[in-house]
C-alpha cells in the first residue's frame, strides 16, 4: 500500500526534524551534583514539535480535506411552527 504525502508536508517534517537536530546539538543537560552533558532529547523534541504545528498551521492547509461541499446543510424541522395566540400574547 502506498500513501500519498505532499511535498510541502514532507518539507515541514524535514525543517522541524533539522531544526530539533540543532536544537539537540547546541544545548546543555544540566543535572544538580553532575558535570553537564550535551544534547537535552526533552528540549529538542518539543522545539521540534512546536516548529512543525507551527508550520503546519502556516503552509500546512491542516482542514482542506474536511469540507467537501460548500452549500449550506439541508434543515428538515421536526414539527411544524405555529404562531402565538392572541390570548396567549396577553398572559
Amino acid at each position: 500500500m502506498t500513501v500519498h504525502i505532499e511535498g510541502v508536508r514532507i518539507a515541514i517534517m524535514v525543517i522541524g526534524c533539522l531544526i530539533g537536530y540543532f536544537v539537540f546539538k547546541h544545548s546543555t543537560h544540566a543535572r544538580p551534583g553532575l558535570p553537564a552533558t550535551r544534547g537535552d532529547i526533552v528540549e529538542a523534541i518539543s522545539v521540534a514539535c512546536a516548529v512543525i504545528t507551527v508550520l503546519m498551521l502556516l503552509f500546512g492547509d491542516v482542514g482542506k480535506g474536511q469540507h467537501n461541499d460548500s452549500s449550506a446543510p439541508v434543515v428538515n424541522p421536526t414539527s411544524v411552527f405555529t404562531a402565538p395566540s392572541s390570548s396567549a400574547m396577553r398572559n
